[in-house]
């Protein structure tokens, strides 16, 4: 009995081998014979991904942060602190800079700027936004990196933390018309051992090292310098170029209580001096006044971050909403 189970077993087996050859056998003389006659195989097709399939998404549209301002004024005067021109806390406060600056897809560049009284060398920081419409008309807006006498939250740590926020907000939004400068201008205060006009080291070097056709393309510049601070919200120029941007700015800003002050020194008080010495409409935005200035008491705690949001705020909508080209055609030109 066992002995013809298992002749059963094996005959089943040989039964098996015997038809799985036959069906190799017709299975390969098929596709010889489509092959033979030009027909096509199908080829299994991959598929696509979602995420190829999706389109591209553009960047959802920012507000100035006074947050993020916040963290930058924090780190310039608190982390950092006193930054003399020429040191080498000026130049960390420049490193920091420029690491914001690429983070927001920038490449910025630097200008060495000799200090002749104290023998040192400081810095400008400058980044490039193209403008959409008017690429070849460019305006400066700049804020001053060193401080004097203590650690320059609102000397001007803040100027420095809205030129930093406006251009990330600005280069995701993609919506201004010129190209816009940022420049942080190393070396804006008295230079030790210095008289009062041995100061805008950086901006006065920015000036003088311009080409003649990246002069021709400057429509202005805006200085922010001394914002965080005071119950009075200024727009200010020497009143010695073109007064079109201060009209501007005087036009946008009244709705938040900015008016008119001339600056009455013959050197300047901020960094746009060179640019209206050179004939460029210029403009400097001040909350003032502020005791505190050069002295160890311009600390973080007495900046009030409502003046930072404003002034963003207010160049935001400058650059995205006021600035159209029919005002862009009002600006001096010099081509």
């Amino acid at each position: 009995m066992a002995l013809a189970k298992a002749l059963i077993l094996i005959a089943c087996l040989l039964v098996g081998v015997l038809l799985g050859i036959t069906t190799e056998v017709v299975v390969n003389r098929h596709k010889s014979a489509s092959q033979s006659q030009g027909l096509k195989t199908e080829k299994p097709v991959a598929k696509k991904s979602s995420a190829h399939n999706a389109k591209s998404v553009p960047p959802q549209p920012l507000n100035f942060d006074v947050n993020q301002a916040i963290s930058h004024v924090t780190y310039l005067a608190q982390t950092i602190g006193l930054r003399e021109e020429g040191t080498s806390d000026e130049n960390r406060a420049a490193e920091y800079i420029q690491q914001r600056l690429a983070e927001f897809g920038y490449k910025p560049i630097v200008q060495l700027i000799p200090i002749t009284t104290t023998q040192r060398t400081s810095r400008n920081v400058i980044a490039k936004l193209d403008g959409r419409t008017s690429p070849q008309q460019t305006i400066v807006v700049g804020a001053h990196m060193d401080s004097k006498g203590g650690p320059g939250a609102n000397d001007n740590a803040t100027g420095c933390a809205v030129l930093l926020e406006l251009a990330r907000v600005l280069k995701n939004n993609n919506r201004q018309i010129p190209t816009i400068e940022f420049v942080f201008f190393g070396g804006e205060e008295i230079a030790q051992g210095g008289g009062s006009n041995d100061h805008h080291w950086g901006s006065r070097y920015f000036v003088n090292a311009l080409t003649p056709v990246e002069r021709a393309g400057i429509a202005g510049m805006i200085s922010v310098d001394m914002i965080g601070t005071g119950p009075e919200f200024r727009a200010r120029n020497m009143g010695l170029a073109p007064k079109t941007l201060v009209d501007f700015m005087l036009e946008l800003g009244g709705t938040s209580g900015m008016s008119y002050l001339r600056d009455s020194s013959s050197v300047g008080n901020s960094d746009h001096e060179p640019f209206e010495k050179a004939g460029f409409t210029s403009v400097w935005l001040e909350y003032r006044d502020f005791p505190q200035y050069h002295t160890p008491g311009d600390t973080v705690s007495t900046v009030d971050f409502s003046h930072v949001q404003t002034v963003g705020r207010l160049l935001q909508d400058f650059f995205e909403q006021y600035l159209s080209p029919d005002r862009m055609n009002l600006l001096p030109s010099r081509q």
